[in-house]
């Protein structure tokens, strides 16, 4: 039996538990945010935005698409958009506006342990991660090619 339920299907919901000054928690689903949020297992507690975001921010936001996304702010723009990047990714996502944003993350839990987003060493990680994701498209793209030769070796034997 499948637990889960689609985010769109909530979005009612949770924009009006949001707006009434409540706090909405989910799991999310995908691998864009690892190393810090896993798929299906943790969970995160979202308020709504006041004001601008600021770097570092976790918002859930909805692309045009229709995709919600959960993405790091890593750029606040003068245009009055965002900037986003998933800590999996390197690829930059720019313009997103405050009208695609749902709520911000306050606080996740992984596992047995609660992180709130004000934490020193929380800030710490955001601020590392976000200055080295340059090199993460090196790493994935080595990786890539590193996958690739050693699946050719292993067809060889």
């Amino acid at each position: 039996m499948n637990n889960f339920v689609e985010l769109a299907e909530m979005l009612p919901l949770m924009q009006e538990m949001l707006d009434a000054g409540g706090k909405v928690s989910f799991t999310p689903s995908g691998v864009s945010m690892l190393p810090m949020l896993r798929h299906r297992q943790d969970v995160v507690v979202l308020t709504k935005p006041v004001g601008r975001l600021k770097k570092y921010d976790l918002p859930l936001y909805r692309r045009d698409d229709g995709t919600f996304v959960l993405h790091r702010v890593v750029k606040v723009c003068a245009d009055d958009t965002y900037t986003m990047c998933g800590d999996h990714q390197w690829i930059l996502e720019p313009g997103i506006s405050d009208k695609q944003l749902v709520g911000v993350v306050t606080q996740f839990t992984r596992g047995n342990r609660t992180y709130m987003v004000t934490n020193k060493k929380y800030l710490a990680y955001c601020s590392f991660w976000v200055a080295i994701r340059p090199l993460r498209g090196l790493y994935f793209r080595a990786r890539g090619k590193l996958g690739k030769i050693k699946r050719a070796l292993l067809r060889r034997h």
